[in-house]
């Protein structure tokens, strides 16, 4: 009676971590993907743009390529760039923070050049890229 038990214990264990791991397990955990976005607190100051792409259906983008071009209040201009991951986040380097201008790259899809608020980026800058 007790290996009956024992067995039955590690079968519930077993089926139990196996449901851990579905897809919409998966799909919960990338939603929940922490804001690493800092809008800065004065003109001119440091921010930090936390970007999240993804297809027409929902889907993320890996590969992005996101150019971050600020044109500051005192003529100087910073520039940040890098690619998204398999979730399609990108956490571009901390930066001074002018006028934003955002362009996103990637084979398949439609470029896209956007204005981005300074002031904005405490939350993720969440963008939808169409197919060509």
């Amino acid at each position: 009676m007790r290996k009956l038990f024992l067995v039955a214990l590690i079968i519930f264990a077993t089926v139990t971590a196996g449901l851990a791991q579905t897809p919409q397990a998966t799909a919960q955990a990338s939603e929940d993907i922490p804001n690493m976005g800092r809008a800065p607190r004065e003109p001119n100051g440091i921010g930090r743009l936390d970007l999240r792409v993804v297809d027409e259906d929902g889907n993320p983008i890996k590969g992005v390529r996101a150019d971050l071009e600020s044109q500051r209040s005192d003529g100087f201009l910073c520039e940040a760039w890098h690619w998204t991951d398999k979730r399609g986040v990108a956490v571009l380097p901390p930066l001074h923070m002018g006028r934003l201008t955002l362009k996103l790259k990637a084979d398949g899809y439609e470029t896209q050049k956007l204005e981005v608020l300074a002031s904005s980026l405490n939350e993720p800058v969440r963008v939808t890229m169409h197919k060509k």
